[in-house]
């Protein structure tokens, strides 16, 4: 048994292994996981490790399988690029203090919402007195609870973690 996985290894991570692959539920790819994982397989015997450099070098063939998957617009990419740089910075801003009460260090100042389909992001002393924004903060909450507890559902050390949530 590999440590720390609760089925044997030879079920997880034998020797010979004939992999299925899928993409989570919230991804959208214009290939196949199954195609994807076997080419990311196919970069790390080539370079020696899988990277983001490595698979941006692969992916810039048009020909490589996973050129789709890669905005190769320069300009439409740098905005995109830029966007993600603007979510980071407003999802880095974490609350300290409030009135003299110091706060958990990981207490989002800015939290997203979904209005008409569009995300916009409300300061957390706001969201968290109107009742449709709070709500919507803490099913976000809950989501991401159990998408953690399936993602680590086959380790054995966090057994006990998984029984607490799914106690709650």
């Amino acid at each position: 048994m590999v440590p720390g996985l609760r089925a044997p290894a030879s079920l997880i991570w034998g020797n010979t292994m004939s992999m299925i692959y899928q993409w989570r539920k919230d991804s959208r790819f214009p290939i196949g996981a199954q195609i994807a994982a076997e080419r990311l397989n196919k970069i790390k015997k080539s370079y020696g490790a899988l990277t983001p450099h490595a698979v941006v070098d692969d992916a810039v063939d048009p020909r490589s399988p996973l050129h789709p998957c890669f905005e190769w617009d320069d300009e439409i990419a740098a905005e995109n690029f830029r966007l993600t740089q603007a979510r980071k910075l407003i999802g880095s801003i974490v609350v300290a203090e409030i009135d003299d009460h110091v706060v958990g260090p990981e207490t989002r100042a800015f939290v997203h919402i979904t209005v008409d389909n569009n995300i916009r992001y409300e300061p957390i002393e706001v969201a968290m007195v109107d009742e449709t924004m709070r709500h919507e903060v803490l099913s976000r909450a809950k989501r991401e609870i159990k998408l953690w507890r399936a993602r680590y559902a086959a380790y054995e050390e966090f057994a006990d973690l998984a029984c607490r949530i799914d106690a709650l």
